[in-house]
């Protein structure tokens, strides 16, 4: 449970990555001073934009991962056998008292961590097939989209 919970969280992200890239969103900014690499020059494919991260950018990114896993992180705290599942939040985020709308809010989490699950794997499927991750069918404009064999 904790961890279909977790994995629905980072594929949440995920999927939200996708479409942001996609939508052109980008973060002002250097993502590498030392490699003059900026957010912008990222590119919007999913595989493209997380190969452009430099490796000690990844150290990063894992090592705050394995914070906020174990609770030494900003506003985390260790997972309990007394808390709820995926409560790793410190005691000043929002919990329900209301069993009817704590249960419809974790819930709604789940059912939505599984749909981004499925969302990010089709992405993820399309980019490897050699087509575009978010309109695998030519995009808005209805064109076809390229032959991969």
């Amino acid at each position: 449970e904790i961890m279909e919970i977790k994995h629905g969280r980072a594929a949440m992200l995920g999927f939200l990555h996708v479409i942001a890239l996609h939508a052109g969103i980008r973060v002002p900014g250097y993502l590498s001073t030392s490699m003059d690499l900026k957010f912008e020059d990222v590119p919007a494919g999913c595989f493209a934009s997380l190969e452009a991260v430099p490796t000690a950018g990844w150290l990063q990114i894992m090592i705050l991962t394995c914070m906020q896993e174990s609770g030494t992180g900003f506003a985390s705290k260790p997972q309990t056998e007394d808390a709820e599942a995926g409560d790793i939040a410190l005691d000043s985020w929002v919990r329900y008292d209301d069993p009817e709308v704590k249960t419809f809010k974790l819930n709604a989490e789940r059912q939505n961590g599984r749909a981004a699950m499925m969302g990010i794997t089709g992405c993820l499927i399309h980019e490897l097939l050699g087509v575009d991750a978010l309109y695998p069918t030519g995009g808005l404009g209805g064109a076809a989209p390229p032959t991969i064999f």
